[in-house]
């Protein structure tokens, strides 16, 4: 398979998954506004964009990696039909419950970041 067919496999892969994720995404979507409307909130008060899209490049990588896995080892291109994209959209909705779950026990919490100390902890001691 040439480095072009590998590009348009891997994008086809990453779309279907990402897409696979945004049927995902209505379910969040739908419970944001819920609890926006048992808080007296606004739903752009509860939202937050960035979380929407690290799920969506979440379900891109799911795709990819989800066609990488079913390409044959022959290294023909893969036969893109019914059962194929529905095989990549299940691998963006249900690969991402995988993948979030495993950055959460093997990643920190807080992203890695060092606790702020505030002014008290930075005060020498005296005597």
């Amino acid at each position: 398979m040439s480095t072009e067919q590998w590009i348009l496999q891997l994008l086809l892969g990453g779309l279907l998954g990402m897409l696979g994720q945004g049927i995902r995404v209505v379910t969040g979507l739908k419970k944001v506004h819920d609890q926006a409307a048992a808080e007296s909130k606004s739903f752009g008060q509860l939202f937050e964009l960035s979380t929407l899209l690290i799920s969506l490049m979440i379900g891109f990588t799911a795709g990819a990696l989800a066609i990488i896995a079913t390409t044959p080892d022959s290294g023909a291109v893969t036969k893109v039909d019914r059962q194929m994209i529905v095989t990549l959209l299940a691998a963006g909705y249900a690969g991402t419950d995988f993948i979030e779950a495993f950055v959460k026990k093997y990643l920190p919490a807080d992203g890695g970041a060092k606790p702020v100390a505030n002014d008290a902890d930075n005060t020498p001691a005296m005597g």
